[in-house]
């Protein structure tokens, strides 16, 4: 499969992994430019049409999650007969590898990341998605440490099929199923809640609770077996935690956490205080089953002959039957008489919801029935009014009967974290975490970096209520104070450098030139430019005068042409005349421009100027020689 491209876009790079389902590939997107993680479902799942239609449900209704962590699903498909999901590289390592690399994990460690895999949990069951297989190996820990949960909705779409096929999946996953996961029943969100007390059991003991040799002797001990207490095994572990532990993990439904949001506010709790006493757990209703001892009839203790033992034993039924016939006769008179003189009528339940508790059981005592609290729960309501009764509002029932109510903690309470000087990202993070809800963020100038978190609007560590909107307030980094740029040109350099700080610029790049209308010394040119306006501490160029451009004469010796004629005839040689023409070479200006004998041999022509100029001499208008003349220098031209 390597080197495959997926959809027009996805190219398979790398396999990074595989399981009873899937086998992920590293892959680089060549539209978007980046790396993915592609997971191609294995060709003997696909020939189940049900659970590719299944597949294809629930991974879009996963890709519609969004959260931080959580993995995000980009993209499904289909190409040829091969099933895939793209999702979100994440570069680190599964919960599994973390926790065999480090054999069981400090408590707090182990909370903080519980607590991020209940935030994942929390906002996918509040999106109707339930994951079915939180495991370590399907749970990611990213090189920065943040928690990424990855295969959300897929374990639904498998099928009784897929589960024999994927055999050895199903031995990793079978250590953190729910009881009712294990017999086949109705999954809901705190099946996901049990497998992550699992989860947290695992990291702060390094073992599972239950361990066998087959899948099935694994599943029955999650359904029949208590887990030894995990405080048993490491002795370092809260109460509090221990307490979270043994609550989330409960076999009855009812008796476990009912959403992620109060496991999480526990495990935040557990933090601050590590050794409190506040989960709140179940009360057991029913005694234990006690066993009683077997009775050991001897058969014939005595020796007796059998026979006589069948005449005491027959003499004993004949007695008894007429005793409980009796009984039962006046069992029954004794019930008619009772039902005709004493039964009063039966009592119309009143409603409660809504009623203090203390109002409630007045309410009750006065209609000779007795209030019974099942439950203490967080809700919408204010802490001790009661938010469910049963029986419900006037159903009739007899005197004296209970009235089973659940009242109410009030809204849940979360911590605020402190963000400040976090980046806007982290900060963003922390908060969606921690249960609140992000306002409209405020900007304003700050000597923090931009994108820092400069303070908020509520302080840090006040409870508060869960889903409380808190305000970032954002730096956009340091004020940007636009000023005039004043003219320095004229000026001598130290007054023009003092000048530029005074107007909150800074000195750029100093040059320093020879300059025919300045003195040395004096700043000449500038940028920016005198008027111009631009950011404080902006830099200034400047250029500073060396003076006006020295000018040194030079004399240039020009070689005449040899004469050709009889070398003896010196008179001949006096009267060949040629021209001698000297130009500057940038406008074809004559500086130079007579008649000599060639006899003279060497013509010496004085040039003034300045600079540097570049000259062409000719003889006869016929180009003799270009030279380059510095009259900045004092050397003689050659």
């Amino acid at each position: 499969m390597l080197g495959r491209i997926l959809g027009d876009r996805y190219e398979l790079v790398e396999k990074v992994g595989s399981g009873g389902m899937a086998i992920v590939y590293k892959a680089k997107c060549h539209l978007l430019r980046r790396h993915v993680a592609v997971k191609i479902l294995r060709p003997e799942l696909v020939e189940d049409e049900d659970f590719v239609a299944r597949f294809k449900r629930e991974s879009l209704a996963a890709a519609s999650l969004s959260h931080p962590n959580i993995v995000n699903i980009y993209d499904v498909g289909e190409e040829n007969g091969v099933y895939y999901i793209v999702m979100e590289y994440v570069r680190g390592k599964t919960l599994k590898e973390y926790i065999r690399e480090k054999g069981r994990l400090d408590w707090e460690e182990a909370v903080r990341i519980a607590s991020q895999i209940c935030s994942a949990l929390k906002h996918a069951h509040k999106n109707g998605i339930v994951h079915r297989d939180i495991k370590p190996q399907n749970i990611l820990v990213s090189e920065d440490g943040t928690i990424k949960v990855a295969d959300f909705g897929i374990a639904r779409a498998v099928s009784s099929a897929t589960v024999t096929v994927a055999g050895a999946n199903v031995m990793g996953s079978v250590h953190y199923f729910s009881p009712e996961q294990a017999r086949g029943g109705y999954v809901d969100a705190k099946s996901d809640l049990y497998s992550l007390g699992i989860v947290l059991y695992e990291m702060v003991t390094g073992c599972v609770p239950f361990e066998g040799d087959t899948a099935i002797s694994v599943a029955l001990k999650h359904i029949q077996e208590r887990a030894k207490p995990p405080w048993e095994l490491n002795p370092d572990l809260p109460k509090s935690l221990n307490d979270v532990i043994e609550k989330s993990t409960e076999k009855d439904q009812a008796r476990r956490y009912q959403t992620a949001g109060e496991m999480l506010r526990d495990l935040q709790r557990v933090l601050r205080e590590p050794e409190g006493d506040f989960v709140v757990r179940s009360i057991d209703s029913d005694l234990p089953t006690q066993v009683i001892e077997p009775v050991n009839f001897d058969s014939n203790p005595n020796n007796r002959p059998v026979r006589e033992k069948r005449s005491v034993w027959l003499k004993l039924i004949l007695f008894i039957i007429p005793m409980v016939l009796l009984i039962l006769l006046i069992s029954y008179l004794g019930r008619q008489i009772y039902d005709k003189h004493f039964v009063t009528e039966d009592v119309e339940v009143p409603g409660l919801i809504g009623l203090f508790e203390d109002e409630a059981s007045k309410m009750l005592y006065e209609k000779n029935l007795t209030l019974n609290v099942l439950e203490r729960k967080h809700s919408d309501q204010e802490e001790g009014r009661i938010i469910y009764q049963d029986p419900a509002e006037g159903i009739k029932i007899k005197p004296y009967s209970i009235v089973k109510v659940i009242v109410s903690l009030g809204p849940e309470t979360v911590i605020v974290p402190n963000v400040v000087g976090h980046s806007q990202r982290d900060a963003e993070i922390a908060v969606e975490n921690a249960g609140l809800k992000l306002g409209k963020h405020e900007y304003i100038d700050s000597d923090l970096p931009e994108g820092t978190v400069v303070r908020q609007s509520i302080d840090p560590n006040t409870e508060v209520v869960e889903g409380t909107e808190i305000v970032l307030v954002i730096s956009k980094g340091p004020k940007i104070e636009l000023v005039q740029v004043g003219d320095y040109t004229g000026l001598k350099e130290d007054i023009a450098r003092q000048l530029i700080d005074n107007d909150k610029l800074s000195v750029g790049k100093v040059t320093r030139e020879y300059n025919d209308e300045y003195n040395e010394g004096l700043v000449f040119r500038q940028s920016p430019d005198h008027g111009d306006t631009v950011e404080q501490d902006t830099k200034v160029d400047l250029w500073v005068s060396l003076g006006p451009i020295p000018m040194y004469p030079k004399v240039l010796e020009i070689k005449l042409p040899e004469y050709e004629g009889n070398e003896d005839d010196d008179q001949q040689a006096e009267e060949v005349m040629v021209r001698v023409t000297v130009k500057k070479a940038e406008n074809d200006q004559p500086v130079y421009d007579r008649m000599h004998s060639i006899s003279e041999g060497v013509v010496h022509v004085e040039l003034k100027d300045r600079g540097v100029i570049k000259y062409n001499i000719y003889i006869d208008e016929e180009l003799l020689n270009e030279i380059t003349i510095d009259f900045t220098k004092k050397e003689d031209a050659s």
